[in-house]
């Protein structure tokens, strides 16, 4: 088994694993060293409490209709020029 990774890694790591964005193998990783250490481990239900709480805030804005078609097409026309 690889050496365990320490509190600078692990924290570098935990918004891709909070999000799920890990490899199985580097989530293991964090996730043991979650469970090991106790000032990680706060930090990252700290994190976890507050992505909830920007997708809970986010489901519940919604994009004007007119600002959507300008972004919309503004995006069109970017991507037709590149």
């Amino acid at each position: 088994m690889a050496e365990p990774i320490d509190c600078r890694e692990a924290k570098a790591r935990l918004d891709d694993y909070l999000k799920r964005e890990l490899t199985a193998e580097l989530a293991i990783e964090v996730r043991v060293h979650l469970e090991r250490c106790r000032s990680c481990f706060d930090q990252s239900r700290f994190e976890e409490s507050f992505l909830r709480m920007l997708e809970l805030r986010a489901k519940q804005e919604v994009c004007p209709g007119p600002l959507r078609e300008r972004i919309l097409r503004a995006l069109r026309r970017e991507a037709d020029q590149g």
